[in-house]
């Protein structure tokens, strides 16, 4: 048997109206799949996401947008 490890790097982030959280991000880019990504978003506070849908998904969007910026940054460095 022997040891096996990867290596990734974990991002998160949360959409906050006022100070209260209304939504936890999380996305994990492998390192050794070439930069290939998973991102999750979990509605923490669905009375106050409902009321600022607007706002939580312009923050979820932006998540979005810095991941793929990081995959790219990834897999340039890869040479791909």
């Amino acid at each position: 048997m022997a040891l096996k490890t990867t290596n990734s790097i974990t991002i998160t982030g949360t959409s906050e109206i006022e100070g209260i959280q209304a939504v936890y991000l999380s996305a994990t880019i492998s390192q050794e799949i070439g930069g290939a990504s998973t991102v999750s978003q979990n509605i923490t506070n669905k009375e106050l996401y409902n009321e600022n849908k607007v706002e939580c998904r312009k923050d979820i969007a932006d998540f979005q947008d810095h991941v793929y910026e990081l995959e790219d940054q990834y897999s340039k460095s890869l040479g791909n």
